[in-house]
C-alpha cells in the first residue's frame, strides 16, 4: 500500500533526501555549463589579434586603437583585444608562462628580463626578415641592437623584439616601456597578421604622442 503524500511526508523526505535534489541541480548546472563552452561560438584564431601586456596599460585606450585598426586596415580580422597581466614575481610569471607555454596571444610587450627569458627559449619570431618593419626604423636611423637575442638551442641570434623605447607613441597606452620589448608569439596560429600589425604599430608609435591644445581642455568662460 502505497504511503499517502502529506505535509509530514513530504518534510520526512526532504529531510533525508535534500542533498539528492542538491546533487541534481549542481549537475545538471555543470552539464550546461560544459555543452556551452563546447559550442559556444568562437574566433578563429586566424581571423583574431590579441595584444598581451606584462605590466600596466590603459586597456580601453588600447582596445579603442586595436579596434580603430581593424575597421581601417585589417578588415579581415574579426577581433582585435588587448589583455593586461600583473607583472609580480609569483602570480604573473606563472600565469606568463603558462600563456608563453600554450602559445596563447600573438603580440607581447614584455620588460627585459622576461624577454631575454622567453627569446632565449625560442619562443618568438625572429624580425628581422620583415623588411617593410626593418626599413621603418632604417629610415628614421632608430638603432634595434637591443632587440637582437641568441636562442639556446640553435645558437642563432636573430631579432626577436623591437625596444619599445624605439617607439615613443606607446607610452600613451603602456606605462611602461622604456625598458620593454615588443614580441611575436611562435605558434600562435596567426603570425602573418600579427606582423602586419606589429608594423601598423610601429608606424603609429615610432613619432611622440600628439599633446592635447591646452584650449581644447580649457572650459569656455561662462558669458
Amino acid at each position: 500500500m502505497k504511503t499517502p503524500v502529506t505535509r509530514e511526508s513530504l518534510a520526512q523526505h526532504f529531510t533525508y533526501n535534500w542533498w539528492k535534489y542538491l546533487l541534481c541541480a549542481v549537475l545538471a548546472f555543470g552539464i550546461v555549463d560544459i555543452l556551452y563552452a563546447v559550442t559556444a561560438p568562437r574566433t578563429p584564431e586566424e581571423k583574431k589579434v590579441e595584444f598581451y601586456v606584462y605590466g600596466y596599460a590603459d586597456q580601453d585606450l588600447l582596445d579603442a586603437y586595436m579596434e580603430t585598426v581593424r575597421v581601417t586596415e585589417m578588415p579581415d580580422m574579426v577581433e582585435m583585444s588587448s589583455i593586461t597581466m600583473l607583472a609580480d614575481d609569483q602570480y604573473g610569471q606563472i600565469q606568463l608562462t603558462t600563456y608563453l607555454a600554450v602559445r596563447e596571444g600573438d603580440l607581447y610587450l614584455l620588460p627585459r628580463d622576461e624577454f631575454i627569458t622567453a627569446a632565449a627559449t625560442g619562443f618568438f619570431v625572429p624580425l628581422e626578415e620583415d623588411q617593410e618593419l626593418m626599413d621603418l626604423f632604417t629610415e628614421r636611423g632608430i638603432n634595434l641592437q637591443s632587440g637582437w637575442r641568441r636562442m639556446d638551442a640553435t645558437g642563432e641570434t636573430h631579432l626577436y623584439g623591437i625596444p619599445a623605447s624605439k617607439l615613443p607613441g606607446l607610452s600613451a597606452y603602456c606605462y611602461q616601456t622604456n625598458d620593454a620589448y615588443l614580441c611575436i608569439l611562435v605558434g600562435s596560429g596567426n603570425e602573418d597578421n600579427t606582423e602586419l600589425f606589429l608594423r601598423i604599430l610601429c608606424r603609429d608609435m615610432i613619432d611622440p604622442p600628439e599633446e592635447v591644445p591646452q584650449e581644447a581642455t580649457e572650459e569656455e568662460p561662462a558669458a
